[in-house]
């Protein structure tokens, strides 16, 4: 059973600069192949990012 070739794109994470290789199946392939300028965050920062945003909209407890 032969495999058909797998288009791969390497990116670099605007924050940490880690490079990555994602597939077309990879939900932010389409947005990057279209603008080259486009910014490319890794899981990681993004879910740092979503944390920090979550604990600065969280009320400040008293002291």
């Amino acid at each position: 059973m032969p495999l058909g070739k797998v288009r791969l794109m390497e990116v670099k994470c605007a924050l940490c600069g880690r490079k990555e290789e994602i597939t077309k199946v990879h939900k932010d392939y389409r947005r990057l192949a279209k603008d080259k300028n486009a910014v490319y965050t890794c899981e990681i920062c993004r879910a740092r990012l979503r944390y920090q945003a979550l604990q600065t909209q969280k009320p400040e407890k008293p002291l």
